[in-house]
């Protein structure tokens, strides 16, 4: 009965994610902008938060190891963190694949992309520590000790470093029509991204009442470039020309503006009433999401068990002798 609900669950997660791959295609409607290649983001996102569920999974069990001292909970804990680094590199590969179609580099050091870097290098690190240590007791021990101390790095390497640099190309909004953007903090010179396009806040520049910014705007590709000229009233503290980008329906608006730092705060309007007028997107979205945590949970089940008759193996292959 277990091995046929088992089977089941394989058959049903399987179909589930081959519809999601297929709605990716036939049912989302293209990004403005990036066409086909903004459809990634249903595959790039949920692999995404899949690996921050993988490695609090993992921490949860090397602390139940240290506390119970099971093999069972290190086999999971094994198990959930090698998935973590498997949805891991799934982000970052889509996520790479994205930046070529969008600025023509798979890789350009971005703060995000640093940080996930070091991320799997310090659970690279977890499994070279692992086959460095023969006898198993204490393999498992220090295995737990690292997981926990390496799953404290991950929120600060996931949610904290990249949101603190001051310069990103990684996008601050959703790839979603009629989504709504936080915008940007800019100083003078500094480059960051809004959407897909990338900026750079050239000059401020005071006329009376009235701030222009000069904005250097990239398109995707990297196909062209072009300065716009958003303004700001600094009485009625309002917006005042906010250009569009060059043949799309998206303004560039000028929100806030501080002379003193020399900086502006920069943002997008994206066509569209509201997030959730576009349905299908967000509930292909939210089916990848479901499918892979889905996967994630399959593969534990699956990677633990062999762990687990791995070692049974291992004990009678010793007793014998």
């Amino acid at each position: 009965m277990v091995q046929r609900l088992a089977r089941l669950g394989k058959l049903l997660i399987g179909l589930w994610l081959a519809g999601v791959a297929i709605a990716m295609f036939l049912v989302v409607p293209q990004y403005e902008g990036l066409g086909n290649a903004g459809r990634i983001v249903i595959m790039h996102v949920p692999t995404a938060w899949v690996a921050v569920v993988a490695f609090t999974v993992s921490a949860i069990f090397s602390a139940r190891y240290l506390w119970r001292r099971r093999p069972q909970d290190d086999d999971y804990a094994l198990a959930a963190a090698e998935s973590g680094f498997l949805f891991t590199t799934l982000a970052t590969v889509t996520g790479m694949i994205f930046s070529q179609v969008v600025w023509g580099v798979y890789w350009n050091w971005d703060p995000r992309q640093t940080s996930i870097f070091v991320l799997l290098l310090i659970y690279a690190a977890l499994f070279a520590l692992r086959a460095a240590i023969d006898e198993p007791q204490r393999r498992r021990q220090l295995s737990a000790v690292y997981s926990l101390f390496a799953f404290v790095t991950m929120p600060f390497l996931v949610f904290v470093a990249p949101r603190i640099a001051d310069s990103t190309l990684h996008p601050n909004c959703a790839f979603i029509q009629g989504s709504q953007c936080d915008g940007l903090t800019l100083e003078v010179g500094k480059i960051g991204l809004l959407g897909d396009r990338k900026v750079q806040l050239l000059a401020l520049e005071r006329n009376g009442d009235v701030v222009t910014a000069q904005v250097k705007v990239s398109e995707p590709g990297l196909t062209a470039e072009r300065v716009l000229s958003p303004s700001f009233d600094l009485v009625h503290e309002e917006m005042v020309a906010r250009p569009e980008f060059p043949g799309l329906r998206y303004q560039l608006g000028l929100e806030a503006v501080d002379l003193e730092a020399n900086s502006a705060l920069l943002n997008i309007e994206a066509p569209g009433t509201g997030l959730l007028e576009n349905r299908r997107t967000l509930f292909t979205f939210l089916a990848a999401i479901i499918g892979f945590t889905a996967l994630f949970f399959w593969m534990l089940s699956v990677r633990a068990t062999l762990l687990g008759v791995q070692w049974a193996l291992a004990q009678r292959a010793g007793g014998r002798l």
